[in-house]
């Protein structure tokens, strides 16, 4: 009996068996709520993919990276902010795609202790401070960001 591989189709002798799709990682991903002391405000950066639009500092993880270490590369890459650790975890969150399957873990994290920084990679990326209300509207269509928010010390 021989054995073909065609496409994503195995055919063993007659029979077509379908073959099993590797599985997609679940996503590891982290952001941060970057707080200024003085005036309660939060950062926000311009979206790249949507115009006049303000989100989070966010993105993944790296292989053999833990998320505090994560969060503090994508705050100095993304936003230009220098943090040395992490004030507190927010929260842990899960997201499901629409059959409910786990598709991704994000861990959000608040920072008050940071420093701007001048140059950053990321520079086509606008920095612009918003008050509570005004992010909660800016995350109107990002359910984790609106979450982290309202569990962040900026609530209380």
């Amino acid at each position: 009996m021989t054995t073909t591989l065609v496409s994503d189709i195995t055919q063993v002798g007659t029979a077509v068996v379908p073959e099993k799709k590797a599985k997609k990682p679940i996503r590891q991903a982290v952001g941060g709520i970057v707080i200024d002391k003085e005036t309660k405000k939060v950062l926000m950066l311009s979206s790249r993919k949507e115009e006049g639009a303000y989100r989070l500092p966010r993105g993944n993880c790296e292989e053999n990276e833990t998320p505090e270490q994560a969060v503090v590369r994508v705050l100095h890459d993304e936003a230009g902010i220098q943090v040395d650790a992490v004030d507190a975890r927010v929260g842990t969150y899960t997201e499901a795609n629409k059959k409910g399957k786990i598709v991704g873990h994000h861990w959000i994290f608040e920072v008050k202790n940071h420093v701007l920084l001048d140059t950053w990679p990321a520079l086509d990326r606008k920095r612009v401070w918003f008050t509570f209300e005004e992010a909660i509207a800016a995350c109107a269509d990002r359910h984790i960001s609106r979450l982290a928010l309202n569990n962040s010390t900026l609530r209380s």
